[in-house]
């Protein structure tokens, strides 16, 4: 008999969100996360006076022992003709020196609740017409399932999470009224909205994962703008405090913490039979269950699936067709730091509280270019917490003048953020490094970044529109970054994409691997598309609700007499 029904690699939004799906629909399920389980009023602390130097406590770049966490490819050059939308600050001038882009890292967690333990709290619903970037625009994919089938995985999502999100935002449809009512602007948002106007855009309250009221034994949000650095009270809802406890509570997951996966083994026939996984002491051990679900992310699940060789697969684990690693999309960004002439205290409130959706719709612009973009205050998310960020970017000099300088400007900053669509293209992928090794030398996932023609049209527009906006609220730009000569990303998707087509995708409309009929996937790795500047963690989230209902049904059918 195997030791479970169902084996989750990986707990985070998906990983999480499937077990407490299966759990408590009686499934047997072990969970490996290659992190440990984080005690947030223990691990992120928001009172004490070092509060805005103390990020998130994992590094995301480099392991304990300093050693990198993932290969990069080949950086890409930046076109001389682009220069006027580089990276820069006012204190230290170009942030990617060169004339290449410069890889800075890939901001993933590992850890009980993955990267949602550090995200922003951003719960969005796909515009219907990012499904269909191939019917309407000849780019990208369509995706094997509808709207209307994904709309309600979304409604359970909101609710099992506790959603606060505008009823009346017409750029992303809804039939089902939100589950709470959205948070008010802070007062710098509020401040921003007659420039928004000016451009024809509305700037309207954010739909967040992050509590207004009380909601399910948890507490509400204090505004203490520490999201990104862990939240101690539990409004945010990150997977460790939305699914894990109920699961836990029906006694069917066992969680296993730095429980790293090296290998999915298969049977005789080719199915998916057990994860072979190093614990915190180093040992292998071996996990067998009837399904093996992956939930890694974009990134770590083909680096799974490569190191998961036979004689069977010899390109890796449902690597027939080549396509495991292949099709990654990612953050197409450009954030502006301005200053006001007044004080607004941006470091109040939410990292970002507020969207213009006007822009955000896929469609076919200027030069042909295909896509939409989001614009959104978001003065939390980019570090304006306190007087260090002024401090070390948008204050130049030192000594007493730097100190008048920065006393004088503290409080006057807003940041405005553009996130736009990412079309997949064969240059942005996910392999194994031919070099670099993990300290059990286990090759590292290479991750390969290039911006198409599309996307370097779609981020000037970007600039263009958020500068626009910054002179509309006659604000000095005092800080620029750019996903034109920074690789900065959270949102990676679409390596192990589903699809109708074998060819063109690793996984089928239900999520599971064309190849390996009992292996499964609920991470960003199978979403198709990036969005037209979107978060991805509530379509994540929902897929994988809608993956472990698949595998129920597969499972009463196989059992069936």
């Amino acid at each position: 008999m195997p030791d479970a029904d169902v084996v989750i690699v990986g707990a985070g939004a998906g990983g999480l969100a499937a077990a407490w799906r299966l759990t408590t629909q009686g499934a047997r399920v072990t969970l490996l996360e290659a992190g440990r389980r984080y005690e947030p009023t223990r691990d992120y602390p928001q009172t004490d006076d070092d509060f805005e130097l103390r990020p998130f406590p994992y590094n995301a770049a480099v392991d304990d022992e300093g050693e990198p966490r993932y290969g990069y490819g080949p950086a890409q050059e930046v076109e001389p003709a682009l220069a006027a939308y580089r990276s820069w600050n006012r204190a230290q001038g170009a942030l990617a020196p060169g004339n290449t882009r410069r890889y800075a890292q890939y901001a993933h967690v590992r850890g009980v609740g993955g990267s949602t333990l550090h995200f922003q709290g951003e719960a969005h619903r796909y515009h219907p017409d990012s499904l269909r970037m191939r019917s309407l625009f000849g780019v990208g994919v369509d995706w094997p399932i509808s709207y209307a089938e994904l709309a309600r995985y979304y409604d359970l999502a909101e609710h099992v999470i506790g959603v606060a999100a505008p009823a009346d935002n017409r750029f992303r449809p809804r039939s089902s009224v939100p589950v709470l009512p959205p948070h008010p602007l802070s007062y710098a948002s509020m401040r921003l909205v007659p420039a928004f106007a000016t451009l024809g855009a509305t700037l309207i309250p954010n739909a967040l994962a992050i509590l207004p009221t009380a909601y399910n034994g948890r507490p509400p949000c204090n505004y203490c703008n520490a999201c990104t650095s862990g939240c101690p009270l539990g409004d945010k809802g990150s997977a460790d405090v939305t699914f894990l406890p109920t699961a836990l509570a029906t006694g069917r997951l066992d969680l296993r913490t730095q429980a790293q996966a090296l290998q999915v083994e298969t049977d005789p026939h080719g199915q998916a039979a057990a994860v072979v996984y190093r614990d915190a002491g180093g040992a292998h051990q071996r996990v067998t269950a009837r399904y093996v679900l992956l939930a890694g992310g974009a990134v770590e699940t083909p680096r799974l699936l490569l190191l998961s060789t036979s004689a069977r697969f010899p390109n890796g684990l449902a690597n027939g067709l080549r396509q495991v690693g292949e099709h990654l999309t990612e953050s197409l960004f450009w954030l502006s730091v301005a200053l006001l002439p007044d004080r607004v205290d941006s470091y109040r409130g939410l990292p970002i509280d507020g969207a213009a959706w006007d822009f955000a719709v896929p469609a076919r612009i200027a030069n042909g270019c295909v896509g939409g973009f989001r614009l959104s205050s978001a003065h939390g998310a980019a570090g304006l917490r306190g007087p260090a960020a002024y401090a070390e970017r948008l204050v130049p000099g030192f000594g007493a003048a730097h100190q008048r300088h920065l006393a004088a400007v503290f409080g006057h900053a807003v940041a405005l953020l553009a996130l736009g669509d990412w079309l997949p293209n064969r240059r942005t992928r996910v392999d194994l490094d031919p070099s670099l090794k993990d300290s059990a030398g286990i090759p590292l996932a290479r991750i390969t970044s290039h911006l198409g023609d599309n996307e370097r049209q779609l981020l000037q527009r970007m600039a263009d529109t958020t500068r626009a906006l910054c002179t509309a609220a006659g604000a000095q730009v005092v800080e620029e970054t750019s996903a034109l000569d920074l690789f900065s990303t959270a949102h990676v998707l679409g390596t192990c994409r589903m699809g109708d087509d074998p060819a063109q995708s690793v996984a089928d409309a239900d999520g599971f691997s064309h190849e390996v009929p009992n292996l499964a996937f609920a991470d960003g790795a199978v979403v198709p598309s990036s969005g037209s500047g979107d978060s991805p963690m509530l379509t994540i989230t929902a897929l994988a609700l809608r993956t472990a209902d698949r595998l129920i049904a597969r499972s009463q059918s196989r059992a069936a007499p």
